[in-house]
């Protein structure tokens, strides 16, 4: 009798596929439709925000050449505070193309075990753009605001370049909060199950134990 259970034991472990190919099957479907609907969000915050970077960039560069102030007087300390505020605009602009936020979507695959861990990979890889996207975005721009305030203090007053942080700080707030964020907290929530899986091969399938991600 124990030597019965002691192969049935064995033949579960040597072939584990029969025994966890509906288990993957359902989150890899459940992953995957994570990753779609995350391959949208961030294809649109990434052209929203590269667009609205872009357009602020030139839009200021354009006043300050124009020589005009469509608000008053055009002076030397509305000047520089187009040039700073043009130039944080385009490093912003600049951190989109360099930094892009995209959800790579895996192909299917008949072995939907492999086809699972292919996605966990691509939610990993995800996850860390977005964990870095938010803090570039977010430190990165307050760094560059307090440079640019301390660029205009030094050159005029701390007022112009309080008022200048003032109008340019909440929109780096903005672009930080409102990027997509659900496979940052995907891939943190879940990481540690995930490195407990199966990886099958055309010989033989293997349970693997890995450490933290």
């Amino acid at each position: 009798m124990r030597f019965a259970l002691l192969v049935a034991l064995l033949v579960a472990i040597n072939d584990p596929r029969d025994v966890y190919a509906a288990d993957c099957a359902a989150e890899a479907d459940r992953l995957r439709v994570h990753l779609e609907d995350a391959d949208i969000g961030t294809s649109r915050w990434q052209l929203a925000w590269t667009i609205t970077f872009g357009a602020a960039a030139v839009g200021q560069f354009a006043l300050a050449m124009a020589e005009w102030n469509p608000f008053g007087e055009f002076d030397t300390k509305y000047r520089d505070a187009l040039y700073v505020g043009s130039s944080k605009a385009a490093i912003g602009f600049g951190a989109r193309l360099v930094f892009p936020l995209r959800a790579h979507i895996p192909s299917a695959n008949a072995d939907r075990c492999v086809e699972l861990a292919e996605l966990r990979r691509s939610i990993a890889k995800l996850g860390k753009q977005e964990r870095q996207s938010f803090w570039l975005t977010h430190l990165g721009g307050t760094a560059l605001n307090l440079t640019g305030f301390a660029i205009l203090w030094y050159r005029h007053s701390f007022s112009t370049g309080a008022i200048s942080f003032a109008m340019s700080y909440p929109v780096g707030v903005i672009s930080a909060y409102t990027l997509p964020r659900g496979s940052w907290h995907l891939w943190r929530e879940e990481k540690a199950a995930w490195t407990v899986g199966i990886a099958p091969s055309p010989e033989h399938t293997m349970l693997v134990l890995g450490g933290q991600w």
